[in-house]
């Protein structure tokens, strides 16, 4: 099963919402990490989520965005907003502490474990009695091996400072496979999508409009790569609708060419549309498309 972890801004949260209709719900089960206080939309992707049979992990002491100068659990907060969603409460650990035990105690139902940086000894009494144990894909192989219901997470998108410094593509990661060649005890794999791990509350100054879409290289063992299609850099600010149809033409002049690399997702679907209308919809939705694209991919790809 494939477990992609997203943050909880506008244009994530949307990819999911329009995923959870599409996505098979037993090769699906995205991670959210909150960043916003207002739970509304949260909640409502959460329900929607629900509506299809998909039952997200959610992150329950997030440390970004709204919360990166206090780390709360913010279980009651959602429960202000609704009692009826159903998700996994999903602890993230970076450095051990006790209170952590304390949390876990207190949790009724299915509950996970994510950690977020080093899997070492003193954190493995975390991971014990839970139903999801989330931890880097280079984590300790006796590590592993002593531990349930692993999915491996993989931060493989190699993201650059600048939308100018991509090359034309790049590799991500074969966890897709490879996972499957561990111990039975690992059960599903994760990514941060083409976002990255890294968090920035804004995308920066658009010089040059990047289009990321992944694609599964069936030449190369099965493995992932995505292809970057980027607008020429002109050192201006100006006119970022026309970077974005300059990046979209490169794309579909690509996709005409080599029109099965590609899956025909509801992500590549929108692209095409987009460039038949020749429309700019923002930088935000491109995001989600790129997401939602990815997503699909590897979806597409899980038997």
């Amino acid at each position: 099963m494939y477990f992609p972890l997203v943050r909880g801004k506008q244009f994530e949260l949307v990819a999911l919402r329009e995923l959870a209709c599409i996505v098979n719900d037993r090769k699906f089960k995205p991670i959210i990490e909150p960043v916003r206080d207002n739970y509304t939309p949260l909640v409502k992707t959460i329900q929607l989520l629900n509506k299809n049979n998909i039952v997200p992990l959610v992150i329950i002491n997030p440390s970004l965005g709204d919360f990166k100068d206090h780390e709360r659990n913010i279980i009651d907060e959602i429960l202000k907003i609704s009692d009826s969603v159903k998700y996994i409460p999903c602890l993230k650990v970076k450095e051990f502490r006790e209170e952590y035990e304390r949390i876990l105690s207190s949790l009724k139902g299915k509950k996970a474990v994510y950690i977020f940086d080093k899997l070492d000894s003193m954190k493995m009494s975390l991971l014990k009695n839970v139903d999801f144990v989330l931890v880097p894909s280079d984590s300790p192989t006796r590590a592993l091996a002593s531990l349930d219901n692993v999915i491996l997470i993989d931060d493989a998108f190699k993201k650059e400072k600048k939308n100018a410094d991509y090359s034309s593509e790049s590799y991500f990661s074969d966890l897709h496979v490879s996972y499957l060649n561990n111990s039975k005890n690992i059960i599903g794999f994760g990514d941060y999508t083409i976002v990255g791990s890294d968090y920035s509350e804004s995308g920066g100054p658009a010089y040059v409009v990047t289009i990321h879409l992944s694609y599964i290289d069936h030449d190369n063992f099965d493995s992932m790569s995505v292809k970057h299609f980027s607008s020429k850099d002109n050192n201006s600010l100006v006119d970022p609708g026309g970077k974005f149809r300059e990046a979209l033409a490169l794309f579909y002049s690509f996709n005409l060419k080599y029109p099965k690399v590609f899956d025909l997702t509801e992500g590549k679907k929108e692209l095409l549309e987009l460039h038949k209308k020749n429309h700019f919809p923002g930088l935000g939705i491109l995001k989600k498309i790129s997401i939602k694209h990815h997503v699909e991919t590897l979806c597409n790809f899980i038997k």
